[in-house]
């Protein structure tokens, strides 16, 4: 301990603590001398009778400010909370040397010297600290000229996060409210609306526009975007608002516009108290938990509390990804990973029965169309095989609820990937009665920045201008951001009640065409060359959420519906896995099209 104390005493005098020091003796004593002078004047005589006191409470105060922890403060860094200590060493210095003259009567110092010492030095030291700041202010200052398009709350934490970082300089704001144009927000003037903001680019040299209004629509986004010429400036934002709501906004949540936000940012409120009521307190194991749905789930999951959480997936890298995020956010939280297939039967009986879930979130699936087109076998290996292994597993060990995750690709599906995915529909709907688990498929369309989407693609051609190429121009896709269809499958496994089937409210299809166009714009390249390249075997031109005998109900949520499917035959649960793996034999065994007939005779009795 008394070692310790020693470090930290040598660490006071490091070079640049050192000089400090130097520095602050100097004013010190500077501040001494002035007192004397404004006392007496050029009175040099009387002013040598009292030097001895104003050398005492020179010494005095060096030693209060070293005892003070004036030292181990970062300067450039200092906040105003800072500047109080400094002061109070200052002052404690003060009264002890006033306490030691009093009682020693060694030297004289007149009152007033005294005070004029103690203000002066404490205008000395803290103007030489600001004046610190401001040179390492200027020295480190950005040449990068800045624009905040609303002038809220959010803007101003912006301006004021800009200041402290350095980031640039804020030359303007603009807002749509007619009632601050003109007015001046924490200093900076609200030159005009946003429609207006292309007239001030050139004009204000701006190299970087920020829109800090976190609780923009993707229709306020789009309309904000298509009116600025991208190609002059950098766009910015703020993430959604949902992901402030324990926090203020920083600079470091600064991000490059994406598609997201224009096409799948509506902010989504979901029941808090039912989720709780499920998740809170429980083991909850998320298959595919390294994937773009699967990571994103163990996100939203681990905010509700739960007693544990289990991380399964194949890939270890993408799993090592998603433990560290989620440990280093919340590390008293009991998160497992595991690297493991699901149709592993071996291994996840192991799982099971250790870790015994509640809940499970069955998000490991193969999705891409072309790939699985040229490998029915692990299409079914993967996405019906291991399903059914987890829903036996599940009813085994008294599983409260099952949430699988589904597509719009298995409404009539054309591909083997979205055939595999309607197979692994049909199979949870038609799970009896007698296993007590509550089992919910949820089914939507394409989300915004899922690994391998057809986004990464365009955007590294567009960023290496090279043609965007689409299959074909009236191709139509549903789209919704990550985190908004996770939140929605969440609530929908607190919906459930025992077999359900969910689909996600996904708004209008939106040409791929048109998506890539607003991908180009965002990178600030409008000017791009399409290529069209033909449908790819199992790709349907547009896509569908219901079958005709599917009957959609609202619930207690507007973006989520229930299905009704009176209509379906169901089927045995052993007779189905057992014609699965017959398919699969006669695929090995190079006869594709008699099992792809047998596949499509499954289908078409439901």
């Amino acid at each position: 301990m008394k070692s310790k104390k020693i470090d930290n005493f040598l660490k006071l005098f490091s070079s640049r603590n050192f000089l400090l020091f130097l520095i602050d003796i100097t004013l010190l004593t500077l501040a001494g001398l002035n007192a004397l002078f404004v006392r007496f004047g050029f009175d040099f005589l009387e002013m040598s009778k009292y030097s001895s006191g104003v050398f005492v409470l020179v010494i005095i105060t060096i030693i209060s400010n070293l005892l003070n922890g004036t030292y181990r403060i970062v300067w450039r860094y200092a906040t105003p909370k800072d500047l109080i200590v400094l002061l109070r060493g200052l002052f404690i210095g003060y009264a002890f040397t006033l306490i030691f003259i009093h009682f020693t009567r060694l030297v004289v110092l007149p009152r007033s010297v005294g005070m004029l010492t103690f203000l002066g030095s404490y205008f000395l030291l803290l103007s030489a600290r600001i004046i610190y700041q401001y040179l390492l202010s200027w020295k480190r200052k950005s040449e990068k000229r800045i624009a905040i398009i609303g002038a809220g709350d959010a803007g101003v934490i912006l301006l004021n996060e800009i200041k402290r970082t350095n980031y640039g300089t804020v030359v303007a704001f603009f807002d749509d409210d007619t009632q601050k144009i003109g007015k001046y927000v924490a200093g900076v003037k609200v030159l005009d609306s946003v429609d207006s903001i292309n007239n001030y680019i050139d004009k204000l040299e701006i190299d970087e526009i920020l829109i800090a209004i976190p609780s923009a629509s993707k229709q306020v986004m789009s309309r904000i975007i298509s009116t600025i010429d991208t190609e002059k400036v950098k766009l910015k934002t703020f993430p959604s608002i949902t992901e402030f709501l324990d926090r203020n906004p920083t600079i470091t949540d600064l991000r490059e516009i994406s598609l997201q936000d224009i096409v799948g940012r509506e902010p989504v409120s979901v029941d808090i108290d039912s989720i709780s009521k499920y998740l809170t307190g429980k083991t909850i194991l998320i298959t595919g938990a390294g994937g773009s749905i699967g990571s994103e789930i163990s996100r939203q999951v681990c905010k509700f509390s739960p007693k544990k959480v289990v991380l399964v997936g194949r890939g270890e890298n993408s799993i090592y990804e998603i433990y560290n995020e989620l440990k280093e956010k919340y590390y008293e939280l009991d998160i497992v990973p595991i690297i493991s297939d699901v149709t592993d039967k071996n291994m996840m009986e192991k799982i099971f029965k250790t870790h015994r879930p509640d809940i499970v979130f069955h998000a490991a699936a193969h999705k891409h169309v072309f790939f699985m087109q040229n490998n029915l076998y692990e299409a079914l290996r993967v996405n019906v095989l291991g399903t059914i292994n987890l829903a036996k597993l599940s009813c085994n060990y008294n599983v409260e609820k099952f949430v699988f995750i589904s597509t719009d690709k298995a409404v009539h599906p054309t591909s083997y990937m979205g055939t595999s995915k309607r197979l692994a529909e049909l199979y949870l709907l038609s799970i009896p009665d007698t296993c007590k688990t509550d089992f919910s498929i949820v089914r939507f369309g394409n989300v915004i920045g899922s690994r391998g989407s057809v986004l990464w693609k365009f955007k590294k051609q567009i960023e290496n201008d090279e043609p965007v190429t689409i299959t074909d121009p009236r191709m139509k896709r549903y789209w919704m951001s990550i985190p908004e269809a996770v939140s929605l499958v969440i609530q929908a496994g607190a919906l459930s009640t025992n077999r359900e089937l969910y689909v996600l409210d996904m708004g209008e299809q939106i040409p791929v065409e048109e998506v890539a166009k607003a991908l180009a714009k965002i990178m600030g390249k409008q000017n791009i060359k399409i290529k069209y390249t033909g449908a790819i075997p199992g790709e349907k031109l547009e896509e569908e959420l219901f079958y005709e005998y599917e009957k959609p109900e609202k619930t207690q949520h507007p973006k989520i519906m229930r299905v009704e499917y009176n209509n379906l035959k169901k089927i045995l649960p052993e007779e189905f896995e057992n014609k699965i793996l017959e398919i699969m034999n006669k695929y090995i065994e190079g006869h594709e099209r008699e099992a792809e007939n047998m596949l499509y005779e499954i289908l078409e009795i439901n």
